[in-house]
């Protein structure tokens, strides 16, 4: 019975603890570690940390500890240890539907894909990579295949609305889309080191819907928002 008690005492965090706050990510890429801080969109990079990562988002690290002290000032750890709770992060997809025959869209895909211009257009003027993770979500009623047949057709659409961007706008629009029929995916922000990148896609299961597979080998994810986001 004592044994199980110090067990049970164990599990509990120290207060003493430290963990990375609830809107800031990290990974580890080799034995360095990269850290997202939604909140601020900004990367961190902590050269020799990647051994840390998982304590941050587990039992947490004493504030003494190496590499520490960096992540305290710049203000990305909490004591709190509900910053433990994270969505798990999905496997690389293993294929694309980017290349495959367009399909013809619906004209019931037409104000879904409006709604979401408009969303994206507002988010820009907000700045920040916040505004881009909220948008309006209806119950989710459709399964991946759903997704990916849905997605297949806004590519179709894609040409037609009139915005530009790199990959932040073009994943945040699909989501957006899938969200406004009542569909969802996972949307994974990816980084890499040497030099350092980052970059984002959406996928459903092990299908990428808008981006080649061959350029996600490249990056290692670190954060991944939808059900469940905002």
């Amino acid at each position: 019975m004592g044994r199980r008690g110090r067990d049970a005492q164990s599990a509990v965090p120290s207060p003493d603890r430290l963990f990375l706050r609830p809107d800031v990510h990290g990974v580890a890429v080799g034995p360095d570690a990269v850290l997202l801080d939604v909140g601020a969109d900004a990367y961190h990079c902590l050269p020799g940390g990647g051994e840390i990562i998982a304590s941050l988002t587990t039992i947490g690290v004493r504030a003494g500890d190496p590499g520490v002290t960096a992540l305290a000032d710049g203000h990305l750890l909490t004591r709190d240890p509900e910053g433990r709770s994270r969505r798990p992060l999905p496997p690389l997809p293993i294929r694309s539907i980017i290349h495959e025959r367009p399909a013809a869209c619906l004209l019931s895909d037409v104000a879904p894909a409006l709604r979401a211009l408009v969303g994206i257009q507002r988010a820009r003027r907000r700045g920040g990579l916040l505004p881009y993770l909220r948008s309006e979500r209806r119950h989710v009623a459709g399964d991946s295949t759903d997704s990916v047949e849905a997605a297949r057709r806004f590519w179709t659409l894609m040409p037609y609305l009139p915005i530009e961007g790199e990959c932040l706008v073009r994943s945040a629009l699909l989501m957006r889309f899938l969200h406004a029929r009542g569909l969802d995916a996972d949307w994974v922000f990816g980084v890499r080191l040497h030099p350092f990148a980052a970059h984002c896609w959406v996928q459903s299961g092990d299908v990428c819907l808008n981006d080649d597979v061959e350029r996600l080998t490249a990056y290692t994810p670190i954060f991944a928002a939808g059900e469940g986001c905002s």
